[in-house]
């Protein structure tokens, strides 16, 4: 038997940007504890969609690289206008997986959220 989706090279794509989400976050402007496990447990929250979601990997890749350079983005203290566009490209690369995994855009909007929030 061979791998399924383990083996797809967009899905290696989707834990490097999950990786370098998790690091901007670690390394990014302090936040708190609470903070931090909230983050920390929406990311393994992703992580487990991302892993049974029916959506293609190519698309969870572009999701995961759109949320990569949001965060990317906020910990860098971006203008507002590079955030807006981050922002609309994490939206659109949303847009594009919810009618497959509704659960997965929900969860990637709460984390887009939480960085606007933040203001990292």
């Amino acid at each position: 038997m061979s791998d399924q989706p383990s083996s797809h090279p967009a899905t290696t794509i989707v834990h490097a940007h999950l990786h370098t989400i998790s690091q901007l976050l670690r390394t990014a402007h302090p936040v708190g504890p609470e903070t931090q496990a909230l983050l920390a447990d929406l990311l393994d929250e992703i992580g487990t969609a991302l892993d049974t979601s029916s959506v293609p990997p190519e698309e969870v890749a572009r999701l995961t690289e759109c949320a990569s350079h949001l965060a990317q983005a906020v910990a860098d203290e971006s203008e507002p206008g590079i955030l807006q566009a981050a922002e609309e490209r994490l939206e659109g690369a949303v847009v594009a997986v919810e009618m497959k995994a509704p659960a997965l855009a929900n969860l990637t909007r709460r984390l887009a959220e939480m960085l606007s929030n933040l203001g990292i």
